[in-house]
């Protein structure tokens, strides 16, 4: 019997090592089903997946996102974008007249994406595989130059899927307390120092990266904005 998903999601942990197995296109298959039956605002489904099993393209983009030796390791690494190419197709062939696609569109498309690697995520460690989430939108650019993709298909999130080779322990979460609360925000009581205590060294090299003054995520937006133009979105509000 296979196992039910709260035990799947129970036992989490990111794999970043893998075995040299592949994986069959069955199980692939149903990957990339659970993805496609992930819920979407409007059912515009403004997702589009590339399964990256070639060697060398795998290897390109473990140097695109840094070097990150698992992507290009692991036997499928799943390429998840924001797309509006398709839609935008659909809708001339429809005969609607479009505009250019806007943040709003973006965002959308956003977490869409984020809904759907989440599902395909989950199925893959349902399957038996171990998985690990990459950010490709601080270089996004790169990754579709890469793999050829169309004007207005913008790569956001990358799903590395193979068989372990590693059984790592789970990492830390918030506590619930802090994570969620019902009918409003969680007591602000020692709130900060509840969040610190999951992180080695209390979180001060984390926070200094991600949410200091020009942090990485200072470098994702001005990567993001510079590639939503290249790739046909207006970048900025109407």
């Amino acid at each position: 019997m296979s196992p039910s998903c709260l035990e799947t999601i129970s036992r989490h942990v990111s794999i970043r090592k893998f075995r040299d197995e592949p994986v069959p296109r069955e199980d692939l298959e149903r990957i990339l089903e659970a993805a496609r039956r992930a819920p979407s605002s409007w059912n515009l489904q403004p997702v589009t997946v590339i399964a990256v099993t070639d060697k060398g393209l795998r290897r390109s983009l473990a140097e695109i996102v840094g070097g990150q030796e698992h992507v290009a390791e692991a036997p499928v690494f799943l390429v998840f974008s924001a797309d509006y190419h398709k839609l935008l197709e659909a809708s001339r062939r429809a005969g609607v007249s479009v505009a250019q696609p806007g943040l709003g569109h973006f965002v959308v498309a956003a977490i869409d994406v984020g809904i759907a690697s989440g599902w395909a995520a989950l199925a893959a460690e349902e399957l038996g595989y171990g998985i690990v989430f990459v950010a490709l939108y601080a270089d996004p650019c790169r990754v579709a130059d890469l793999l050829g993709l169309p004007l207005h298909v913008v790569p956001l999130v990358g799903l590395a899927v193979g068989r372990p080779a590693e059984s790592p322990e789970p990492r830390p979460r918030q506590p619930l307390e802090v994570f969620a609360a019902e009918n409003q925000y969680p007591s602000p009581i020692d709130l900060g120092d509840k969040v610190r205590s999951i992180y080695r060294g209390g979180g001060t090299k984390l926070f200094r990266y991600v949410l200091g003054p020009n942090g990485y995520y200072d470098h994702v937006a001005r990567a993001l904005i510079e590639c939503l133009e290249k790739r046909g979105f207006r970048a900025t509000a109407p």
